[in-house]
């Protein structure tokens, strides 16, 4: 049997338990129903405890879609249960078909058993051990009430018997002698921390690669050999994952949030290994359940990505200069000429710390101040994984260049990412501080770019500008969805603002950069993974840099209403 008819047929199974939990959740709804009576009469529970059984099960259905080990344990139980709940009710209605629909379910489950192999993290099993255990206490809590009014009454009770009846009532089975509005407190807190226990027992968890010094070491060495996307260096920094191919020479820079892997810049390897290494790593996150999204990849592979089942859409362009045909001259470096003499007439000069030669702690003490001046002057947090760190502790082929005002005070400064061997340098990295003279980053950039061409390197880089060049008129529902973030998040982000701060420096090209994701349509968590992934701070943060962007121009807005009055 084939992967894929393999597939097929789990997802098909995965449906019919899917179906069945949904079907036993609406027919909770309508009690009167010959078929809902029966259904209840067999299950031998209230409506509230079909319920919430129903919405356990259907949740446990879409962790099975992930072909979660936890999901696949916790369904098979149940089906297990069922059964044996069956041979007691032999002379109900509906017991020989419920009873043949287990016994092929649980066959199917079995026989698949080797597909479900994701497992969750230790951490995840903890907290689920957790919410198990709160559940198991709300239920000896009931018990301890209801044993308490049992001895007030006459007659009186023990615990034991309390605490079959709290199991009975959380299952719909009868009451217990407890309050009536604790009853039902117990009761949804119990199955909401059942729940709360399934959700974290089934999270998928994606196993970290990165072990030590030897590894980082040889995908330095890959990055170097292999390296064509402007972000290959990302790769070397410490948030990420990596991930060494089996059967070819190759390294691919993850992370994951939640059940999506997200990659920055394409896997890295030689050309004729590539379509080996994207498949091992393909298969890497489908046996773990994960989808898979990447970041700012160019053109160099897209054939390869089409032909493996990927979908792709154009995400931004890339600032890009070929440094022998890179001048200021005429019409179209009039905004960078006017920026750097700007800065000269400032009295700015340029240097480059060279740090693998001598660490100067003043520099780098300066470029810590002008972090925590720039951090003060953005819209939101710093963002990570697709930004690289300054990295003073372990270059790894990084290069500094740094801008003085008049007085000696270090104002600004750019660090540099090598790819395509070194034939390349991205500008990864550009900070000013509060006092630094207009211009001075365009002049850096620029005096880096001149030090470049004549050490004989080919190109330089801005990087992406994000969401940069989508067509207006485009069908594609990605690209129209991206285009609207461009023209009315803004805000957010700031995405006209970098291409204008790109555009200014006069590219000799503009690149291509896209997304690449599996599986074809991406959901609204591959997107939320994105965004956390960049930003601890989330969605939130985004929306805080939004409001606080709004008040900026409604205060801006009334104080020039008041100057026109």
């Amino acid at each position: 049997m084939t992967q894929k008819t393999r597939i097929r047929i789990e997802n098909g199974i995965i449906l019919l338990i899917a179906l069945g939990s949904l079907a036993l959740l609406i027919l909770s709804f309508f009690p009167s129903l010959p078929v809902s009576t029966a259904v209840l009469g067999y299950l031998e529970m209230g409506r509230m405890a079909q319920r919430a059984f129903s919405i356990v099960l259907l949740t446990v259905s879409f962790q099975l879609r992930r072909r979660e080990r936890s999901a696949w344990r916790i369904t098979l139980l149940l089906l297990v249960l069922n059964a044996f709940r069956g041979l007691a009710e032999q002379n109900h209605p509906v017991r020989g078909l419920v009873m043949a629909a287990d016994v092929a379910l649980i066959a199917a489950l079995v026989f698949f058993r080797e597909d479900f192999c994701c497992s969750a993290s230790k951490k995840s099993n903890e907290k689920a051990a957790v919410f198990l255990t709160l559940s198991a206490a709300g239920i000896v809590l009931n018990a301890g009430i209801s044993c308490h009014y049992m001895r007030l009454a006459e007659g009186g009770g023990s615990f034991a018997e309390s605490l079959a009846g709290a199991v009975k009532m959380l299952f719909g089975l009868g009451t217990n002698s407890g309050a009536p509005g604790t009853e039902m407190a117990v009761f949804w807190f119990s199955w909401g921390c059942l729940l709360a226990a399934v959700l974290y027992a089934a999270r998928p968890w994606m196993e970290t690669r990165r072990t030590g010094d030897r590894d980082l070491q040889h995908a330095r060495t890959l990055v170097n050999l292999y390296g064509q996307n402007p972000e290959c260096c990302l790769t070397l920094e410490p948030d990420k994952s990596l991930f060494f191919g089996s059967r070819v020479d190759g390294v691919v820079p993850y992370g994951a949030v939640g059940s999506t892997v997200i990659v920055t810049g394409d896997p890295i390897c030689a050309d004729q290994d590539f379509p080996v290494l994207l498949a091992e790593f393909r298969e890497f996150c489908q046996k773990s359940a994960h989808s898979l999204f990447i970041l700012n990849v160019t053109d160099h592979f897209l054939p390869e990505y089409e032909k493996q089942g990927f979908g792709h859409v154009f995400c931004g362009e890339e600032a890009r200069f070929k440094l022998s045909e890179y001048e200021l001259s005429g019409k179209k470096g009039a905004k960078m000429r006017m920026n750097i003499n700007h800065a000269a007439k400032a009295g700015v000069t340029v240097r480059e710390y060279r740090v693998l030669e001598r660490r100067d702690p003043e520099i780098e003490a300066a470029f810590d101040r002008i972090t925590r001046e720039w951090l003060e002057q953005k819209k939101g947090s710093m963002l990570r994984f697709t930004l690289g760190t300054v990295g003073l502790d372990n270059p790894m082929g990084k290069r500094y260049f740094y801008a003085l005002d008049a007085e000696g005070k270090i104002v600004a400064f750019v660090v540099f990412d090598p790819f395509l061997s070194g034939k390349g340098y991205m500008a990864d990295i550009t900070r000013h501080g509060k006092d630094a003279p207009g211009g001075v980053i365009e002049d850096i950039t620029y005096q880096a770019f001149q030090a470049f061409r004549e050490e004989g390197v080919e190109y330089g880089s801005l990087g992406v500008a994000p969401l940069a060049g989508l067509p207006e008129d485009s069908t594609n529902p990605m690209e129209r969805l991206l285009r609207f973030v461009y023209d009315h998040l803004n805000e957010c982000y700031g995405f006209r603002d970098l291409y204008r701060a790109k555009e200014k420096y006069s590219p000799t090209e503009w690149c291509p950069s896209y997304y690449v994701y599996l599986p074809k349509i991406p959901t609204p968590e591959m997107f939320y993974a994105i965004v956390r992934i960049q930003n601890p701070q989330g969605i939130w943060d985004y929306v805080r840099s939004f409001v606080k962007e709004l008040g900026k121009r409604r205060r801006h807005s009334e104080r020039e209403q008041k100057t026109a009055n």
